[in-house]
């Protein structure tokens, strides 16, 4: 199993345990990946195409996972709070999730997400960001990754812990998503405790 996982943005105190899924579908527009594939555009030029999509940006396996957030067992999961970085400070609306999933669905995005006392959750897209140089976009050199979508909780180690219900939460979004890669580990320690899907690898 690979360990970039140790490496997950976004939390400096890291008494947690957390809950992690992939998934290799990409989660950008696929608008985007048309517009980008040449790699020879100018900042303006983006922006005017950005303006042309702006407000029906989405990708369907994006919407799906922001999905899962609010239908999850009674809402056990769902967010109180979202932002593009913390703080994590807008109130999530269960009736209007296009926001996040356009956030998701944007080159190289992401989302975060907070239930109070409860967890933080990061979901980012691997697709190539955007870097400019002079006003004109740099072809990236990075190797896209086998996992393109992300998805990680943070559940504090400072309160009453269920490993049984985070356990059960991770088979049930890997079988949503029909992934194959679901791990629990202690971002402490780096120990995996568990592995959905260890005796197939």
């Amino acid at each position: 199993m690979d360990m970039d996982w140790i490496n997950i943005m976004g939390k400096f105190d890291y008494k947690n345990i957390c809950v992690q899924i992939k998934v290799r579908e990409n989660l950008t527009d696929q608008r985007f990946v048309e517009f980008m594939k040449t790699w020879n555009f100018t900042r303006l030029e983006f922006a005017n195409f950005f303006d042309s999509i702006k407000g029906t940006i989405c990708n369907e396996q994006a919407k799906r996972i922001v999905e899962f957030f609010v239908t999850y067992k009674n809402e056990a999961i769902l967010p109180d709070k979202y932002n593009l970085a913390e703080p994590i400070k807008i109130a999530f609306d269960k009736n209007d999730i296009s926001i996040p999933v356009a956030w998701l669905s944007f080159p190289g995005g992401g989302i975060y997400l907070k239930q109070k006392y409860k967890f933080e959750a990061y979901i980012e897209n691997e697709y190539w960001g955007l870097v400019w140089s002079d006003g004109k976009i740099l072809k990236p050199v990075r190797v896209l990754p086998e996992y393109m979508g992300v998805i990680t909780f943070w559940f504090s180690k400072q309160r009453k812990i269920d490993m049984e219900f985070l356990k059960r939460l991770l088979k049930d979004f890997c079988e949503y998503l029909n992934t194959d890669y679901g791990v629990i580990f202690d971002q402490e320690t780096h120990e995996v405790l568990f592995d959905l899907f260890e005796k197939e690898k």
